[in-house]
């Protein structure tokens, strides 16, 4: 689409904050996907840290690009933060077209003219050069936590222009806009937890053991789409024919929206999966739970949609919170990305997936193992193992925002050599203070990958 600006993050420099003496990295120009892949220390994360960004990169960047840590307050909420010195600085690109979109092989349909024939090669000529002109804009932004007058504003400048100084919140606001046409529940979910408004997602955390309900992760996100019945002095203050059509409106607009977020969750979710999994949602109807592809948008109950989760081929069926830990983590992160797309978010991280990457280092290395024993059999079953990583990246990298993955170490099974931003935590006992060091990093080839880990566990 036309006039879409498109927006790259180009650096992050860490000074004196976050673990970080001077950290300066610098991202690839042609991807939006970063992953992050770190070794912490055995610090315990527990309660409120449980969510928190691990590594200092994505920690920089939610004090850039969210409202999380947007007032002073808030900054206390970051303990690897101190507040009286250091600064975080970043840059971004954005760039967009100058042009309509236009199809240059629709100028070629049709009998024509020489003379026809020409003005289209001229206007193609035309066109061709046209589609390389871009307005381009390069940010620089800073905030400092060495002034308390100012921990929460940055100073920004564009293309080498004056300085100017915003808070967070404007900053955050101009840059990472909410679109428009987002339906009013969920502008409004944004506006009530503008510090973390993924809340909506109950499995927000990476512990899920305190649900009361089974089944339903998305019991919050529900029901911010179900309405009461309208009460009988509300319809009276109002012509009760034009408030009981508005109304109507925009509750059946709301649970279009509710369904096609809800299939694009099943549809990410299933691709992650390599299809091995199949995701569904039931919703109370008639007495009875019912799936959502079988009902109308008019006759449902949002109050408690439960969660299913299948595996293929197998008869039986999972509450989603029965399942794997790992498969659990692949239907939150599918949700994050499904919301991302319909415009919610610029920028995304995608944290705590240490179950995942658990599994996927143990499952190959059982595969590596189990081909190994089986060589001489021609008739033996090859063991494969599931790249759920990768088509992660693969979801995120067609989606017009930035993602960050933070990753432990271990096997990330990526086909091809990838660039990742490799963060080492570090315990100085002389301070009794934790560091980091950060460098761009090329992991080495899934095969050495495994015969490594292979190795080091006594399977070679």
């Amino acid at each position: 689409m036309s006039g879409v600006p498109t927006m790259r993050i180009s650096t992050i420099t860490i000074e004196d904050c976050l673990g970080c003496k001077k950290e300066h990295i610098k991202f690839p120009a042609n991807d939006n996907v970063h992953l992050l892949l770190y070794k912490a220390g055995n610090q315990i994360r527990s309660g409120s840290l449980s969510t928190m960004a691990i590594t200092p990169v994505v920690q920089a960047f939610k004090l850039m690009c969210s409202k999380e840590y947007a007032t002073t307050a808030s900054l206390q909420n970051l303990p690897q933060l101190q507040v009286g010195k250091g600064c975080v600085k970043m840059t971004l690109s954005l760039s967009h077209s100058n042009h309509s979109d236009v199809y240059l092989e629709d100028l070629d349909m049709g009998p024509s003219t020489s003379r026809q024939a020409f003005e289209r090669q001229q206007l193609r000529l035309e066109l061709e050069n046209l589609k390389n002109s871009f307005e381009r804009y390069e940010v620089s932004v800073v905030r400092r936590f060495d002034d308390v007058r100012t921990l929460d504003r940055v100073m920004i400048q564009i293309n080498s222009g004056v300085w100017a100084e915003q808070t967070i919140i404007e900053f955050c606001d101009f840059f990472f806009v909410q679109p428009q046409d987002l339906p009013k529940v969920l502008v409004d979910a944004y506006k009530m937890n503008p510090t973390n408004w993924m809340k909506i997602i109950r499995g927000d955390t990476d512990s899920y053991s305190h649900f009361s309900e089974k089944g339903n992760p998305f019991e919050t996100f529900a029901k911010l789409f179900h309405h009461e019945d309208y009460e009988r002095n509300e319809l009276l203050e109002q012509p009760a024919s034009t408030c009981l059509f508005n109304r109507e409106a925009i509750r059946l607009s709301e649970r279009r929206f509710l369904l096609t977020v809800f299939d694009d969750v099943r549809k990410v979710f299933e691709y992650i999966t390599c299809d091995e999994y199949s995701l569904y949602f039931f919703v109370p109807r008639l007495n009875c739970y019912t799936p959502l592809h079988g009902v109308n948008v008019n006759d449902f109950d949002l109050s408690n949609v439960r969660t299913i989760i299948k595996l293929t081929g197998d008869a039986s069926a999972l509450y989603w919170d029965h399942t794997d830990q790992n498969i659990m983590d692949i239907l939150h992160v599918s949700f994050q990305l499904v919301l991302a797309t319909l415009g919610t978010k610029t920028v995304i991280f995608l944290t705590h997936l240490e179950k995942l990457a658990e599994f996927t280092s143990l499952s190959s290395i059982k595969a590596n193992f189990m081909n190994k024993m089986n060589v001489d059999n021609e008739y033996s079953t090859q063991w494969v193992c599931q790249r759920y990583l990768h088509r992660i990246i693969e979801v995120a990298q067609k989606l017009n925002i930035i993602v960050f993955i933070e990753f432990p170490f271990g096997l990330t099974l990526l086909p091809e050599p990838r660039n990742v931003i490799k963060c080492v935590e570090h315990y100085d006992t002389n301070t009794k203070s934790v560091f980091w060091n950060l460098s761009v990093h090329v992991p080495k080839n899934t095969e050495r990958q495994i015969r490594n880990f292979s190795e080091l566990m006594g399977f070679n």
